[in-house]
C-alpha cells in the first residue's frame, strides 16, 4: 500500500487516525462485526444533527451536514410535512440507493417536530433511546415552507437529482481530516449515550426496522458488506474501516493494542505515550 502522511491520536489504549489516511488493510470485518457498526445499524450522532438543524440556512446545507456526520453507506435524505399546527422533518437513509425516500425500503433515523416555539427531536430504530427538546432552527423550517413547490402531503423532499451531488460531497469529506475529527466526536457521543441511557440504548440497538433487517440480510448474503465504509470501534475505543480503500470509504488506519504495525515515528520519542497524545509519521508499507 502506498505511504501516506498523517497523524494518530491515542484513545483509550487504541490509536485513531486524525489525518486523511488510507483504510486499514487486511481481512476487514466479519458480517456480524459489520452489522454491529454504527453505520450499518443506522446509529447517528443526534446531538450534532440537532446543532446542524439550528445553524443551517437552507435545506441543502442541512442535508450536506447530516451526511458528513453519518458513518453509514447510504445517503441521508430529508422530507418535511405539516400536520395541523405541527411541522415535522424526517431523516431517512436511502438503503436501496434509488435517490429518493421509499418508506417500504428505506429506514427512518430521526424526526424533528416543531409545535409552537418548541422543537422535539426523536431518534428511531437504533436511535430510539434519544429524545430531546430544544429551541432554535426556526429559519430552516421557514425556508422549507417558503421554498416548497409540492402539492402533495410533503412540502419538502430531497430532490432525486441531489443524490449524486450528496454522494460526491460526502466522498470528498470522508477523504479529509475533518471526517476523522467527526468520527472521534461520534465515538464520544455514542459512548456517552450508552452510559447515560443504559438499557434503553441497548434495547434500541436491537429494535431494527424490517427494512434495516432486510438490508443486513442482503448485504451479508451478497458479500457487499465487505466494501462498506462503516467503522468498527473495539473495546479500547479505537476504530477501523470494514472495507474499501477507494471511493466513500477508507479514511482511517488503526493500530490496535498488541498489533505489529508500530513503526510510526514521533517528534519526541522519549516522551511518555499517554491518551490524547498525537503521533506524527508515515504509514508503513502493507
Amino acid at each position: 500500500m502506498a505511504k501516506r502522511l498523517g497523524k494518530l491520536r491515542l484513545i483509550g489504549g487504541g490509536i485513531l487516525a486524525t489525518g486523511p489516511l488510507l483504510a486499514a488493510c487486511g481481512g476487514g470485518l466479519s458480517a456480524e462485526e459489520w452489522a454491529a457498526t454504527d453505520g450499518a445499524a443506522g446509529r447517528i450522532n443526534l446531538d450534532d444533527v440537532q446543532e446542524a438543524f439550528k445553524k443551517s440556512d437552507s435545506a441543502t446545507e442541512f442535508e450536506r451536514r447530516v451526511n458528513e456526520i453519518y458513518e453509514g453507506d447510504g445517503i441521508i435524505f430529508i422530507r418535511a410535512r405539516q400536520d395541523g399546527e405541527a411541522l415535522t422533518l424526517e431523516g431517512w437513509e436511502d438503503l436501496n440507493n434509488n435517490n429518493e425516500i421509499d418508506d417500504a425500503q428505506d429506514d427512518l433515523l430521526f424526526s424533528i417536530v416543531k409545535e409552537q416555539e418548541q422543537n422535539n427531536m426523536r431518534g428511531h430504530g437504533a436511535n430510539g433511546y434519544y429524545h430531546n427538546s430544544f429551541g432554535g432552527g426556526n429559519f430552516l423550517f421557514t425556508y422549507l415552507l417558503l421554498s416548497s413547490f409540492s402539492r402533495g402531503p410533503y412540502f419538502y423532499n430531497t430532490p432525486v437529482s441531489r443524490g449524486g451531488t450528496l454522494r460526491t460531497q460526502r466522498g470528498s469529506y470522508r477523504g479529509s481530516s475533518s471526517y476523522s475529527r467527526q468520527v472521534s466526536k461520534n465515538s464520544t457521543f455514542q459512548g456517552n449515550q450508552k452510559r447515560f441511557a443504559g438499557s434503553a440504548y441497548q434495547n434500541a440497538s436491537r429494535n431494527q426496522s424490517a427494512t434495516r433487517q432486510t438490508y443486513h440480510n442482503t448485504q451479508k448474503t451478497t458479500g457487499k458488506f465487505k466494501g462498506s465504509s462503516s467503522i468498527s470501534r473495539n473495546a479500547y475505543g479505537s476504530a477501523r474501516s470494514s472495507g474499501g480503500v477507494n471511493g466513500a470509504g477508507g479514511v482511517l488506519m488503526v493500530l490496535k493494542r498488541g498489533g505489529t504495525r508500530t513503526n510510526w515515528t514521533d517528534l519526541d520519542p522519549l516522551a511518555p505515550i499517554t491518551p490524547g497524545r498525537v503521533l506524527h509519521g508515515k504509514a508503513p508499507d502493507e
